[in-house]
């Protein structure tokens, strides 16, 4: 598996995950509590942190091709979940 990882500045993170995994939810396997929120994409899945002033995301992806599509993905879905608010979303390799 390859992961990678994002912080993303907001004071709303409880509220986008929340958004993200009802989104997605009626089509892909999720799990949601207060502060986190997990989807499962099949091959891929993405884990989402609340922190009081940013998002943690964690995906990971089978190959270097998946996760680079993934990351697009799941970027352009929580650009969209946070319309009122233009974030900066920027991915880094992570350990395996």
């Amino acid at each position: 598996m390859f992961r990678s990882t994002s912080h993303v500045r907001t004071e709303s993170a409880a509220r986008y995950i929340n958004r993200l995994c009802k989104h997605w939810g009626h089509k892909f396997e999720v799990e949601l509590t207060p502060e986190r929120g997990f989807i499962d994409f099949g091959d891929s899945n993405c884990e989402l942190l609340a922190h009081p002033d940013h998002v943690l995301m964690v995906l990971n992806s089978p190959d270097e091709d998946s996760l680079a599509h993934m990351q697009n993905v799941v970027a352009d879905h929580l650009q969209r979940m946070a319309s009122s608010e233009s974030l900066e979303i920027s991915w880094q390799p992570a350990d395996r």
